[in-house]
């Protein structure tokens, strides 16, 4: 029986889907290739250590949690608050918190959650700045905004309705 072959990429995104589910202690190479029906051969082919493929899946995270977000905002800079705004609070965030969770006991982890929330703050400092708002105040409203997003990650209950959140966190951006 000849084994099917993996990407590099295949495993990360294994790993992804893995780190929400079940959580960091689950990125494991024999467990990974039994849930891929593979050998760990294939891992190691790809990967020289389980620190290579931890720094993987950390790095695709920060493409899927800021890069490819960013990208994909278009319009004026109230347009891309607003959709920034309304992607973030409504989307359900378990590899977000798995991600954050995992950064409570990996420095690695750590550093890759840091420099996400730095960058997430400026982009959203940015953006309020070319929407109008002086930068100490837009520096500040980043950082409610981005409080209340991560408030909001790490809540176990959601809002009814979106609508009215969205409009407040509107007002306070724009206030």
């Amino acid at each position: 029986m000849l084994e099917r072959r993996l990407s590099a990429a295949d495993w990360v995104r294994a790993g992804l889907r893995t780190l929400g589910d079940s959580g960091a202690g689950a990125l494991k190479a024999d467990s990974l290739a039994k849930a891929l029906k593979v050998s760990r051969g294939s891992f190691y082919w790809h990967f020289a250590d389980i620190g290579a493929f931890h720094q993987a899946v950390l790095e695709r995270w920060r493409a899927i949690a800021y890069e490819n977000i960013v990208e994909e905002l278009k319009g004026s800079p109230r347009e891309r608050l607003r959709n920034l705004l309304m992607r973030a609070f409504r989307a359900d965030s378990p590899l977000e918190r798995a991600v954050r969770a995992w950064a409570t006991s990996d420095s690695k982890a750590r550093a890759m959650v840091v420099e996400i929330d730095a960058k997430r703050r400026d982009y959203l400092q940015r953006l309020l700045i070319e929407a109008g708002i002086d930068a100490a105040r837009a520096e500040a409203r980043a950082r409610i905004l981005y409080w209340a997003y991560l408030g909001n990650v790490l809540a176990a209950e959601k809002p009814v309705s979106w609508t009215l959140v969205f409009d407040e966190l509107m007002a306070l951006a724009e206030a």
